[in-house]
């Protein structure tokens, strides 16, 4: 191949290659950017669409316990009211007492008491200056209160129902009591034989305990 030849050769592979870069640069190497930019924005907007749909998931479970929990909500403001209706919990025990057996003969109905908090919970309650060692003793456990429950808005009423009737059925009206709508908390019983019964089996019971009322305004 002569010397002309030979560099015509090599000039013109050199203008191919040239070529061949001018094209990618301009036209390829975009193409190809422009594609992952597309395919990094389809995955994110894929993170968040599934982002989305574990969102609509979980708002759709929440929705299937909706009825549950209006239903337990409701249970609780029948258990413990906003006010202390009493004459409703008095129509109640005449009701639980046909139920069980047993006679009524007498009923007790206290000034509410307010909430107070439990010194073990209360965060104001401070230790002394200067502690004086005590003897290790078992102690309870730490209650458990919530800043929603204070003495403004929780009440007791304390409750004394007397009753007569046999053992078994002041058992079954004082488990009627436990476990009846309203929340009743039994702190007293006192039994004993009935002497004005004819029936050697009659016992006359007293029950006292705490029916609640808690504000909610």
């Amino acid at each position: 191949m002569s010397q002309n030849n030979r560099l015509w050769a090599i000039g013109s592979v050199t203008v191919m290659i040239a070529v061949l870069l001018a094209a990618w640069f301009l036209g390829a190497q975009p193409a190809l950017a422009s594609a992952a930019s597309a395919e990094l924005e389809r995955q994110n907007v894929q993170a968040q669409n599934d982002a989305q749909l574990l969102e609509l998931a979980r708002l759709a479970e929440l929705r299937e316990d909706q009825s549950e929990i209006e239903d337990t909500y409701e249970e609780l403001r029948r258990a413990i009211p906003a006010t202390a209706d009493t004459s409703a919990f008095i129509d109640g025990l005449d009701v639980l007492a046909v139920r069980a057996g047993v006679t009524i003969t007498g009923l007790t109905v206290g000034d509410p008491l307010a909430y107070t908090v439990p010194q073990s919970a209360d965060p104001a309650a401070e230790p002394a200056a200067e502690p004086v060692p005590a003897p290790v003793t078992p102690s309870g456990p730490v209650a458990v209160t919530s800043p929603l429950i204070t003495p403004d808005n929780f009440v007791g009423v304390l409750i004394g129902v007397d009753v007569a009737g046999s053992y078994s059925a002041v058992l079954d009206f004082i488990d009627g009591l436990q476990s009846d709508t309203r929340l009743f908390l039994v702190t007293g019983i006192t039994s004993d034989r009935d002497a004005d019964a004819g029936d050697a089996n009659v016992v006359a019971a007293r029950v006292s305990g705490f029916i609640y009322v808690l504000d909610q305004r």
